[in-house]
C-alpha cells in the first residue's frame, strides 16, 4: 500500500514539550498531522488556532477519531479505547462514540473496525516495527529494562544504560537496522533512500541514547517505553494531551483545532496564511534538497513576519535553504538534550525576523 494512502503513525514518537517552548507566544500554529499527538499537544499552548495538515487523508481521519474521543469519554474510557489500557469490549465504546464523528468519518472507521477493536494507538506501521523491536530488547535484557525504568535518580540510570544496554549488540542492532534496503523494502518507509551509511546511524542513535539516559528518566519517555518495553508505561509516559492533568484543557481547546488536507507546498492555495508557529516535525526526512526547497518556500509563504517554528531532523540534516529562515542556536541544542523523544536533533527559530 502506498505511503500516503496507509496508517503509518498512530501514538507518539515526539515531544510536545519542545514545540511548546519553541513556539511560545504563537497564536496561529500550523502542525503536521502525523498521529494527531502534534495537534493535541498544541492545544496546551495559547494559540487561538492550530491548524494540523497532511497529505496522507488516513492520517488526518485518525486525528479525527481521536478528537471524538475526546469529546465522548473520561480519561480512563479514554485510554482503554485508544487501547493503551486493557478494554473488554472496545466497539462497544465506538459504538458510543460513532455519534460524534461525521458520516464520511463513521463511514471510513466502519471498514476499519479490526484496528478499533484491538486499539488504534499501536496500529500503525512505526509502532509495528518498534514493538516487534522491543520484543527483542525484552527476550534479551528484561531485567536490565526493569531495571533501567526503576533507577531512582539520573546518574543510576545513566549507569545501568552504560554497563547494561551500550555494548556491541545495541550498536550492531542499530547499524543492522540503518539500512537502506531495510526501511524502503521491508518497511516501506520512503524515507530510507535519504539515511546515511548504517556506521553513521549507529553513531548518531548511539550517542543520542547514551545522552539522554542522563537527561531525564526513560520512564517519563513514551518513545522510550515504547521502542524498550513495547507498551506505554503509566503513568508518566504518555504524550502530554493525554496525561491526566491536561485533560481538561485539552477538550475544552478541541474547537480551535481545525484540520486540512494537503501539504506544505501547497499552503498558499488551502487557504494557510499569517500562521506565527509552526511545528514542523521532520519532514526533512522524506526529502531531496529540491523537495525541501518547495517545503520552506510554502512555509515562508504562509507563514507571518517573526514565525517561530520547530523542526525535527532525524537522519537528513539538510541544510536550510532559505536566508530568512533563522535557528535559535542556544534554544535549538537545549531542545535537543532534553527532548524525551531522543533521536531528533531541534532546529528551532523564526522566519523573517522580528
Amino acid at each position: 500500500m502506498d505511503f500516503f494512502q496507509r496508517l503509518n503513525f498512530a501514538s507518539s514518537n515526539e515531544d510536545g514539550r519542545s514545540e511548546l517552548a519553541a513556539l511560545s507566544g504563537a497564536s496561529r500554529i500550523l502542525c503536521l498531522t502525523g498521529s494527531g499527538t502534534r495537534p493535541l499537544d498544541m492545544l496546551l499552548s495559547q494559540a487561538e488556532m492550530v491548524t494540523a495538515i497532511d497529505l496522507n487523508p488516513v492520517q488526518n481521519q485518525l486525528l479525527r477519531l481521536k478528537i471524538a474521543a475526546f469529546q465522548t469519554f473520561e480519561h480512563q474510557d479514554l485510554l482503554a479505547y485508544l487501547g493503551i489500557l486493557p478494554c473488554a469490549d472496545r466497539l462497544a465504546l465506538h459504538r458510543k462514540l460513532r455519534p460524534a464523528l461525521s458520516g464520511e468519518s463513521d463511514a471510513f472507521w466502519s471498514r476499519r473496525l479490526k484496528i478499533i477493536a484491538k486499539g488504534v494507538w499501536y496500529a500503525g506501521t512505526w509502532e509495528k516495527v518498534l514493538r516487534f523491536g522491543a520484543f527483542g530488547v525484552r527476550m534479551i535484557r528484561g531485567r536490565a529494562v526493569d531495571a533501567l525504568f526503576a533507577a531512582g535518580s539520573l546518574a543510576e540510570q545513566a549507569a545501568i544504560w552504560q554497563d547494561r544496554f551500550d555494548d556491541r549488540l545495541w550498536r550492531g542492532s542499530i547499524r543492522m537496522l540503518g539500512r537502506r534496503w531495510f526501511w524502503t523494502r521491508v518497511i516501506g518507509e520512503p524515507g530510507g533512500a535519504f539515511l546515511p551509511s548504517p556506521a553513521a546511524v549507529e553513531k548518531r542513535l548511539a550517542g543520542a541514547f547514551a545522552r539522554a539516559s542522563g537527561a531525564f528518566f526513560f520512564r517519563e519517555s513514551d518513545f522510550a517505553s515504547l521502542i524498550l518495553r513495547g507498551t506505554n508505561a503509566l503513568p508518566a509516559a504518555l504524550p502530554l494531551h493525554l496525561l491526566p492533568e491536561n485533560f481538561d484543557r485539552v477538550r475544552g481547546g478541541l474547537q480551535r483545532l481545525r484540520i486540512v488536507e494537503g501539504g506544505l507546498t501547497g499552503l498558499g492555495s488551502l487557504g494557510v496564511a499569517e500562521m506565527d508557529g509552526f511545528s514542523l516535525s521532520d519532514f526533512g526526512s522524506y526529502c531531496d534538497e529540491a523537495a525541501y526547497l518547495a517545503c520552506w518556500q510554502g512555509i515562508v509563504t504562509a507563514a507571518a513576519p517573526g514565525a517561530r517554528f520547530c523542526e525535527r531532523v532525524f537522519m537528513n540534516p539538510l541544510p536550510l535553504p532559505l536566508p530568512q529562515i533563522e535557528v535559535v542556536q542556544a534554544l535549538s541544542q537545549r531542545l535537543t538534550v532534553t527532548d524525551r523523544a531522543i533521536i531528533y536533533d531541534i532546529r528551532a527559530g523564526r522566519i523573517g525576523g522580528g
